[in-house]
């Protein structure tokens, strides 16, 4: 993986994965998100039965021509603990587990949530993330 590559990923998980928001509070605009500004409606839906670790998953989406490189976000928590969590774009085959992930080593089931967002970049350094669409679902281990 090229450095350039590794620090897109990396930038990109601190500002969807690390804000840690809930679906209530990314609707709501909160810890440094804002709701989608564009009226038209949105959606994300989990297109395999049965998710698993180990399995791989993709999604379904819609939303607005507006939106330029919209992205999904996976993560999925053990007992609150977020165990995985991969960011790709729209069309991206999700491998749940990873490569390596605490989950990965933990095995068991997992409740696991997908993301619908797009980044607006303001200059070199700021940035807004836009949650569009959410969904959740059960993966056995």
């Amino acid at each position: 993986m090229s450095i350039a590559r590794f620090l897109v990923i990396a930038v990109i998980l601190l500002g969807v994965v690390g804000l840690g928001v809930t679906p209530s509070l990314a609707a709501k605009g909160g810890k440094g998100r804002s709701s989608d500004p564009a009226p038209t409606t949105s959606s994300i839906t989990l297109n395999q039965a049965g998710p698993r670790l180990g399995g791989e998953v993709t999604f379904t989406v819609t939303y607005p021509d507006q939106v330029k490189y919209p992205r999904i976000a996976v993560r999925c928590y053990q007992g609150g603990e977020m165990v995985y969590a991969e960011a790709g774009t729209y069309d991206h085959v999700f491998l749940l587990g990873g490569g390596w992930s605490v989950w990965l080593e933990r095995g068991g089931p997992a409740e696991c949530t997908a993301e619908l967002f797009y980044i607006v970049w303001h200059g070199s350094n700021t940035q807004e993330v836009f949650s569009l669409a959410w969904t959740s679902f059960q993966a056995a281990g």
